[in-house]
């Protein structure tokens, strides 16, 4: 606790800057030394105890490098952050993809990222990206409304914020769901440029892969493909019209090497998680209603509508009807003009 202290301090006097930080990391050892050296030089300096109140106020924690709840994929990366400030629930032990592109999204790129997150989001991936409009935002609502339901975003701004602001909506609904949010700058600081690109190495940082939606020459996206590459992660990209310019640095992705994917689950074919395998894993993410539902159906040999449903199940036809649309979205059951049937 002491070391964290310490270390907001001296992360808000020199604003996250991590160059800046490392230096004071290797001449002292450790941060509370590097604090008082700070005090000697520059005795205005923050006060540590009130600075670190405020944090905790603001319902954010700090977790330094080395800590047990410091992410482990982090410590692999070149530059990993010294500390994250952190809203929510980071998932433990569990597979991480990336989904990111252009704030300026075509809406077959919006719907694309939205599937894309929802389908892995069924079997318990957790999604990564950036809380940016256009396929950020997809990625994380297509991630909130599967069966796993949770996503992390990563923002370039202090945890005081949520940028873009009209983004609260989801930042809210992540946490309500057991996500996270979270920053490598203190509170306080605001969206920098460059920051957005700091950003990005902790976005592929944190996954297994990077999954580029759409990306523009310019897009920012493509310098979280790079660090991916850097950081030895694998690099998924969905192809495009070659005449929009939306999929130019897409396309040049592809051209360098990296996987083209036209659908979800060519990714988990990828990992080695085939239909069998997927199937399971959301099944084993059903809801208690969505599972009488499935046994229902396994115990007759022909298709059932919703009433004929309800009343195997004892469920509400209203019920049924909402869960029969979960189970068809998530490919479970199969509607048939007879009824519903595996």
């Amino acid at each position: 606790m002491e070391e964290a202290i310490y270390y907001n301090a001296l992360a808000i006097e020199w604003r996250g800057v991590r160059e800046a930080l490392k230096k004071l990391k290797d001449r002292f050892g450790t941060w509370k030394a590097a604090y008082l050296n700070e005090t000697a030089r520059q005795p205005r300096i923050v006060n540590p105890e009130r600075e670190f109140r405020k944090l905790d106020h603001s319902g954010a924690r700090l977790v330094l490098y080395g800590d047990p709840e410091y992410p482990a994929a982090l410590t692999e990366i070149a530059d990993p952050p010294f500390g994250l400030y952190i809203k929510g629930v980071l998932p433990e032990k569990a597979l991480s993809l990336a989904v990111v592109g252009t704030r300026k999204a075509t809406p077959e790129g919006l719907k694309i990222a939205k599937d894309f997150s929802r389908t892995l989001g069924d079997i318990g991936i957790i999604i990564v990206s950036g809380l940016a409009f256009g396929i950020d935002a997809s990625a994380h609502a297509g991630a909130l409304d599967s069966g796993g339901g949770k996503t992390i975003a990563v923002l370039a701004t202090g945890l005081h914020m949520t940028y873009p602001q009209m983004n609260g909506w989801l930042a809210r609904r992540i946490l309500e769901k057991g996500g996270a949010i979270l920053s490598e700058y203190p509170l306080g600081e605001p969206p920098l440029p460059y920051r957005f690109l700091e950003r990005n190495r902790i976005v592929s940082g944190l996954s297994k892969g990077v999954v580029v939606v759409e990306a523009p020459e310019s897009s920012g996206s493509l310098a979280t493909a790079r660090y991916a590459l850097e950081q030895n992660r694998d690099v998924f990209v969905v192809p495009g019209n070659i005449l929009h310019p939306n999929f130019k640095g897409s396309h040049a992705l592809i051209r360098q090497g990296a996987e083209l994917v036209t659908s979800a689950e060519e990714i988990l074919s990828s990992y080695g998680i085939e239909k069998e395998e997927r199937d399971a894993r959301i099944e084993t993410s059903a809801s208690e209603e969505e599972k009488l539902i499935l046994n229902a159906l396994r115990s007759t040999s022909t298709a059932q509508d919703v009433d004929k449903l309800s009343l195997i199940t004892k469920l509400d036809t209203r019920i049924v009807n909402r869960a029969i649309g979960f189970l068809l979205i998530k490919h479970l059951v199969k509607e048939t003009e007879y009824g519903y049937t595996i």
